[in-house]
């Protein structure tokens, strides 16, 4: 079973990069970690596949060059047969190319990450050997979250809210197909299942819908 570990000492983003790191696999464990040792501990006690590092964990200095590399570079020797993934919030090419030549195989801006970033990536790093996507503003529409939805309702409504100018129903349920591995007609399912809900509970429909 493919292993991973998120290291980041924010606990919602945490839990989001596990999430999207349970997602874009059919069969995996994810552990998270706050702090550099638990991670330690943990990867002395357990093998991993893939390791997801935020560089400015406590006890370092986040703005300091020479720690954020000393967390990168030790857990990087502590885990040297898995894949390594930085993501970071003060992200730029320089620090990316430092952290590729200390072994890291991606590094990620955590500003404009969408869902299903990871398999993405993984895609790059196995065709191209490192995947690089520095941080940017991308939000044209808002975000919505509704309680009476169920999470792959929301999904679909998420996906279709924020489709690009001139994309088709279609292609956007192929996508979430491939995303929630389901097929094209169960996503439209969902959709219009989560289209009636909102309408019935008298919510105006994000834009797009």
């Amino acid at each position: 079973m493919f292993r991973a570990l998120v290291v980041e000492d924010q606990t919602l983003m945490r839990l989001a990069l596990m999430n999207e790191v349970q997602a874009s696999f059919e069969k995996c464990v994810v552990l998270g970690a706050e702090t550099l040792n638990i991670a330690t501990v943990e990867l002395q006690n357990s093998h991993f596949d893939l390791v997801v590092i935020d560089p400015g964990l406590p006890g370092f200095d986040p703005t300091s060059q020479g720690d954020r590399v000393a967390v990168v570079d030790r857990i990087i020797e502590a885990s040297p047969s898995a894949i390594h993934i930085v993501v970071t919030g003060s992200d730029n090419r320089c620090e990316a190319n430092g952290f590729r030549r200390i072994g890291a195989a991606a590094y990620l801006g955590k500003t404009g990450l969408a869902p299903g970033v990871f398999s993405d990536v993984l895609d790059d790093i196995s065709t191209k050997g490192f995947s690089l996507r520095l941080s940017r503003a991308v939000m044209t529409k808002p975000d919505y979250r509704f309680s009476v939805l169920t999470p792959r309702e929301q999904e679909a409504i998420d996906m279709m809210a924020h489709r690009a100018p001139g994309v088709k129903r279609k292609e956007i349920f192929s996508r979430m197909a491939d995303r929630l591995a389901i097929d094209a007609g169960s996503a439209e399912k969902y959709y219009k299942q989560a289209r009636a809900k909102l309408m019935r509970q008298g919510h105006p429909l994000p834009q797009g819908l």
